[in-house]
C-alpha cells in the first residue's frame, strides 16, 4: 500500500498503534504519534485539546487513526482514552478521514450467535456505553469505526501463553466461541479502511478467525504433540463473551487475514 504524500496521526502508540505507525511510515506517509505513556512524537493525552492544537502545528493530517488502549479501567478512563479525543477531533478537523478502533465486546454476545454490523450492540456496562458514544461521534463526522476482536501478536497471546505454561485455560464452557485477530492483520485492515476513498458503510467488524474454546486447545495439542489438562480459570472481570464475529463486510473490500492461531503458536516466544 502506497501512502506517499499522506500525513497521518496515530493516537495511541502501544501494541497496535506503534505497529500501525511503523507500517504507515514504511508505506511513505509522514506520521505523528500521540500517547501519554509510550514512546511517541508527542507525549500526552489526546483528551487534552491543547495538545491536539499543538499537533496541528507540527503536522496537519489527512488521516487519523485512534488506537488508544486502557488495559481495562473504568468508564471514566474510557471517556479520556476514547470519547474525549474523537470529540476534539470532530471540532478541530474537517474533511479528515478518522478511523476509530472500537471493540466487538459491544455486542456482548453470550449465546453463541453470529454477530455482524447489523446486530444491535448491547451497552451492558459503562465502558460499552462510552465506546458506543465515541463510535457515534466518529460516524456522524463521516469517519470509520473498526470493531476489533481480541488482539494477539509478537509476545502477546493469553491463550497460547496459558497452553505453553500449562496454566488453566480461558474461562467459559468448552463450546464457548472465541474470536481472534493478529496485530499485523489489524494493521492492514486499518490502513485499508483509512485509504478507501468511498466506503458504503462506516462500521466494520475486524476479526481474523473464530473457533470454540475446546477446538483450539485440541488443535494446539495436535500441533505440539502434547496433552493439556482442560482446567477452566476463574471468570474474567470483563465477563465471558460467546459469539461468532462475522467480518464479511471487510472481506468484501479485499482484506484477508494472513495469520492464524496455529501458525502463530509455532513461532511463539512468549
Amino acid at each position: 500500500m502506497n501512502l506517499a504524500g499522506h500525513s497521518v496521526w496515530v493516537i495511541g502508540a502501544g501494541f497496535l498503534g506503534s505497529a500501525l505507525a511503523d507500517a504507515c511510515r514504511a508505506a511513505g506517509a509522514r506520521v505523528l504519534t500521540i500517547d501519554p505513556n509510550a514512546v511517541a512524537t508527542l507525549r500526552g493525552s489526546a483528551a487534552d485539546e491543547s495538545l491536539l492544537r499543538h499537533a496541528l502545528t507540527r503536522l496537519e493530517p489527512d488521516m487519523v487513526f485512534c488506537c488508544a488502549a486502557t488495559r481495562g479501567g473504568s468508564a471514566d478512563a474510557y471517556r479520556e482514552a476514547y470519547l474525549a479525543p474523537v470529540q476534539h477531533l470532530a471540532a478541530l478537523l474537517r474533511g479528515t478521514r478518522v478511523v476509530f478502533c472500537s471493540s466487538t465486546s459491544v455486542y456482548a454476545g453470550c449465546g453463541g450467535e453470529v454477530v455482524n454490523e447489523d446486530t444491535p450492540a448491547r451497552a451492558e456496562s459503562g465502558r460499552a456505553r462510552v465506546l458506543l458514544e465515541a463510535e457515534s461521534v466518529v460516524m456522524q463526522q463521516g469517519g470509520v469505526v473498526a470493531r476489533l476482536s481480541s488482539l494477539y501478536g509478537p509476545g502477546r497471546c493469553e491463550l497460547v501463553r496459558r497452553f505453553m505454561q500449562g496454566l488453566p485455560c480461558l474461562p467459559g464452557p468448552p463450546e464457548r466461541r472465541l474470536n481472534y485477530l493478529h496485530r499485523d492483520d489489524a494493521v492492514s485492515a486499518l490502513m485499508l479502511l483509512g485509504t478507501q476513498p468511498w466506503l458504503s458503510h462506516g462500521l466494520y467488524n475486524v476479526s481474523g478467525e473464530s473457533f470454540t474454546w475446546q477446538t483450539i486447545y485440541r488443535m494446539l495439542e495436535a500441533t505440539f504433540n502434547m496433552e493439556y489438562e482442560l482446567r477452566e480459570s476463574a471468570p474474567s472481570v470483563r465477563g465471558v463473551s460467546d459469539m461468532w464475529v462475522d467480518a464479511a463486510r471487510l472481506l468484501h473490500l479485499g482484506w484477508s487475514p494472513r495469520w492464524n492461531m496455529i501458525s502463530f503458536s509455532r513461532e511463539w516466544k512468549g
